[in-house]
Formats: structure tokens, C-alpha cells, sequence
């Protein structure tokens, strides 16, 4: 049995050889991301060619993920590398270029010291750090330190519930985003969304390099989940970034928000992904905690269409090992997932014909126990469609197009099968039932598209022969 939920696997020295690429993928691995905040171009380069071997090699789709590093606010060099600051003391982040000391730290956003607010909390180290503002200078922001710590070269910051107007695009992320759609990615998942006008930059940047090029926003604070029906209306997936946003927001809201986000990528037809710790034990330990099984498990129940490994797979013990758990897990969980009762929970008012004909063949497949659902589609909408409608059975995704074949490797319950002799739909039908064993001779499978260069608009029944 196929997995129908999808695992992102983030690069890093854990995983960087094709040799671990190949076993990871077989594992159950859909997608490396590769973290631009961690990647210079030379690394960007190096993993884009491991992975085109791992694909060779192998035969199979697998999609590329770059994660920018967005208007990111972190502290720059201390002198030391590293300051140790207890509860009570002051502590100052300042605008300027210098080496930080056990008083002061030069900041990488100079309009974060300009319109913070006295009173306001600036948050480090995901939140094991506080600071309270308590005063401002010409270029300074006084704060008190609430909680002890130590704080290190280039971590990040938080200032809770606090907006500002940063340009959403940085130079050194345009310069790794044509880099790597020149090199043929995928997707570019997308740092610190917090409005529309924010992925309409990224959009008018990156098309200009890749018209194809899909976009996943991050959902990582309360203003991205204020916009987010708006943000949803923009982009070809949403993901549930838990690491900032359970630092922007209360934690004990996290569950809630999880499926809140889930439930607009739904509405909205398209990706939904579940990141963040999934299973954080696992970058030491040989086995996950019962919590964890049971938070990739909820990732299931919630809706999700894709979970992803962060430093379990970049920098943990055994890569490979987590990766085969959390497929085992997926596994159990969508074994006992009420896919009908979900899909008769969906509006039912398409907006489109397209939509109708989509609706009417996850309606077919329940209705006649078909095997799988057969979709011709060139540049990826219809399967994406498909995709988050709870089809049950197997979405067969068929494409001519190289670049969408493995775009399609992210999207739930997807098996891409990459047509070349075949003369017609129905053989390449065929051809692909037989290679995965998904049908056998006498099973029913519903074929349909959207509306693509070649046909509009089709849902037809065959029988496999």
C-alpha cells in the first residue's frame, strides 16, 4: 500500500550524499527542501545535481523545495560568539554595525529598533528567551531580560504581536531564487507571509524566470493568519510553519490553527503541509515519543496533504530511519481515515465546469469502488484539484511535461506517471495500473481532466483489460 500523504526531507549534513538521498526516497520521501537561510549558491548547486542523479537512478519523481529566508530579524556577530544573559539584567538591540557584548547587539532590520513599542516583548531562541522594551534611544531599544539564556551569532527574533513594514524580498533571496529556478525547482516555499502583497513580489519576481514555478506560503504569525483567506486566494499551497508561529502566538493555540490553515488550503484547492518538530526526538534518538506518533498522526485526521522533516533529516542521527517511521505512521493513520465522510463534508457548489467534473469524479469513485482516479493534466491544476477533494482511491496524474511530473510528487494521494510512447490516454492508463499495481484486469478506474491544451473538461469510465 502507497502512502497518499507526502514527506518533505530538508537537506543538510545528514543527508547531502546521494547515496542517503536514494535511501531516503525509498523510504517514502517525496520532496527535498533545501533551506536557503543555511545554503550558499555553491550548496544550492551541489544538492540541485545530487538530486537530478538520485531522480535518474532511481526513475521516480521527486520535487525540489527552496525555503527563503524572507524578512527574517536576527542579531548579528557578538564578539565572542556567544553572551550568557540572566533574568533581571539589561540588554540593548541596537541599529549599526558592530561586535555585541553582554550589554548590546547590533540588529539586522534597522526599522524593527524605529517603530517598536515600549512595552513590547522581543522573543529569541523560539521563545525560551524574553526581553521586555522598557525604554528607546536614538537607534537603541532598551530592554529588560525576563527569562535567562544564552544567546548566539545570527539567531532570530520575535517581536510578539508586532507588525512592520518590511520589503518582502531581500537581495540575497532573489539571488538564490533565480539561481535555483534556473536549475529546474519546483516550489519556493515562502518565509513570513503576512499578506497578498507579499507573494504578489515573490510571484512578479520568480515568473520572470518560471512561469510554472508553485508557491508554498508559511503561515508563522497572527497577521498571516488574520490575512489568511486572502493569502490562500494567492498561492498553490499553505504551510503550517510551527516553529515561529507557536513563538508569535499563544501556544496552546497551535492545534487550532493547524487545522484552521489545513481547512483554507481545502477551501481554496491546494496544498496543505505540516511542519515543524514532527518528530524532533528523532535527531538523536533510534525511536519516536508516543506524542510525536500521535502528532503526525493528528497531521492525518486534520486533513494535511504533506509533513515535513526539518532537522531530523538535515542534521539527525538516522535520516532514514525517521523517515521510514513517519511512512509507517501516515500509513496507520490513513488506513483509518473516514475519506467519505470528509469529502460529504466539502461544499458542494463549484465555482467552475473543471470543478464540477472533479467533484462528480470523487463522487463516481466512492459510488462505483473504483481503483483509482485518472487524470490527464499539463501543468499540474487538476491533480492539485483532485488532490484535496479526500479522493480515497489513488490519483493517477499523467503528464507529458517533465517539470510538472515531478511537481506532482507533493500533492496528496498523486502516483505521477510521466507519458512519452504511449498513442493515447487510455494506454498510458494501462501502462501505469500494471506498473504499480494499482488496478488489475476487470477493475473499473475513472478517467477525467480539467481543461488542458489537449482535451476539456472529460470524465469518462474504463475498465482496465
Amino acid at each position: 500500500m502507497q502512502k497518499k500523504t507526502k514527506i518533505i526531507a530538508t537537506l543538510g549534513p545528514s543527508s547531502d550524499s546521494v547515496a542517503k538521498m536514494i535511501k531516503l526516497v525509498r523510504a517514502g520521501v517525496n520532496v527535498f527542501r533545501i533551506n536557503l537561510s543555511h545554503s550558499s549558491q555553491e550548496i544550492i548547486k551541489n544538492y540541485i545535481e545530487k538530486i537530478n542523479v538520485v531522480r535518474n537512478k532511481l526513475k521516480l519523481p521527486v520535487a525540489i523545495m527552496i525555503d527563503t529566508r524572507g524578512p527574517e530579524i536576527r542579531v548579528k556577530q557578538f564578539e565572542n560568539k556567544v553572551v550568557k544573559l540572566k533574568r533581571g539584567q539589561m540588554f540593548s538591540f541596537c541599529d549599526g554595525d558592530f561586535l555585541g557584548d553582554e550589554t548590546k547587539v547590533a540588529i539586522t532590520q534597522p526599522i524593527c529598533v524605529k517603530d517598536a513599542k515600549v512595552g513590547g516583548v522581543i522573543l529569541a531562541n523560539d521563545g525560551r528567551m524574553k526581553f521586555k522594551i522598557v525604554a528607546k534611544k536614538p537607534d537603541e531599544l532598551v530592554c529588560k531580560v525576563l527569562s535567562s539564556g544564552e544567546l548566539r551569532n545570527n539567531k532570530g527574533l520575535s517581536f510578539k504581536s508586532q507588525h512592520f513594514d518590511f520589503e518582502y524580498l531581500n537581495e540575497p533571496d532573489k539571488n538564490d531564487i533565480k539561481l535555483a529556478l534556473s536549475l529546474g525547482a519546483q516550489y519556493i516555499s515562502a518565509s513570513f507571509v503576512n499578506t497578498k502583497d507579499d507573494l504578489i513580489a515573490l510571484k512578479n519576481f520568480a515568473y520572470e524566470f518560471d512561469k510554472q514555478i508553485k508557491i508554498i506560503a508559511k503561515i508563522e504569525n497572527e497577521t498571516g493568519l488574520k490575512n489568511l483567506d486572502e493569502i490562500a486566494s494567492n498561492c498553490d499551497g499553505l504551510m503550517v510553519a510551527r516553529g515561529d508561529l507557536g513563538v508569535e502566538a499563544s501556544f496552546e493555540k497551535l492545534p487550532v490553527y493547524q487545522r484552521k490553515i489545513i481547512s483554507a488550503a481545502h477551501k481554496h484547492s491546494i496544498i496543505s503541509i505540516v511542519a515543524t518538530e514532527m518528530l524532533e526526538s528523532m535527531i538523536t534518538s533510534i525511536r519516536p515519543t508516543r506524542a510525536e506518533i500521535s502528532d503526525v498522526a493528528k497531521a492525518v485526521f486534520d486533513g494535511a496533504g504533506a509533513v515535513m522533516l526539518s532537522g531530523e533529516s538535515a542534521m539527525g542521527r538516522d535520516p532514514v530511519a525517521c523517515v521510514r517511521a513517519m511512512s509507517k505512521i501516515l500509513k496507520e493513520a490513513e488506513s483509518e481515515f473516514d475519506y467519505h465522510s470528509k469529502f460529504l463534508a466539502m461544499p458542494k457548489t463549484p465555482k467552475t465546469p473543471s470543478e464540477l467534473v472533479i467533484q462528480s469524479a470523487v463522487s463516481a469513485s466512492f459510488f462505483l469502488k473504483s481503483k483509482a482516479i485518472v487524470t490527464y493534466t499539463s501543468r499540474a491544476k487538476s491533480a492539485l484539484r483532485l488532490s484535496t477533494r479526500y479522493a480515497k482511491v489513488p490519483i493517477i496524474a499523467i503528464t507529458e511535461n517533465p517539470n510538472t511530473y515531478h511537481a506532482l510528487s507533493l500533492m496528496c494521494g498523486c502516483v505521477p506517471y510521466l507519458k512519452t510512447e504511449e498513442k493515447t490516454l487510455f494506454e498510458s492508463v494501462q501502462k501505469v495500473c500494471s506498473k504499480f499495481k494499482l488496478a488489475k484486469t476487470g477493475d473499473m478506474v475513472i478517467i477525467t481532466t480539467g481543461s488542458t491544451d489537449q482535451i476539456s473538461n472529460m470524465l469518462k469510465l474504463e475498465t482496465i483489460k
